[in-house]
């Protein structure tokens, strides 16, 4: 479950962004339509640039978000309602200040 819910979200993540570059990579091979303005100086090369960074840091944010809430034990038993679990490897020692 962990391995499909990891991979699940790489593919959202490789999908929202590849979108946006492959209509950036068409859009910087016909130059006429790069330089279209939009409003003022900005043309529609740089709103489409910006609009993709924009998306590139919104989905970054979204995966490690996921990731984290997928890979955390806290997390998932929070999610799942059982006490939460020693990590592997933690020794006993750890639990000593409680």
């Amino acid at each position: 479950m962990l391995r499909r819910a990891v991979h699940r979200a790489q593919r959202v993540f490789l999908a929202v962004n590849a979108v946006p570059l492959a209509a950036g990579i068409v859009l910087s091979c016909t130059a006429g339509l790069a330089t279209v303005p939009v409003r003022g100086r900005l043309t529609l090369g740089i709103t489409w640039g910006i609009l993709q960074l924009g998306v590139f840091l919104g989905s970054t944010w979204w995966y490690e978000n996921r990731s984290t809430r997928v890979c955390d034990p806290l997390e998932q038993s929070l999610a799942s309602g059982m006490p939460p679990t020693r990590a592997p490897g933690a020794s006993p020692a750890d639990d000593s200040w409680r």
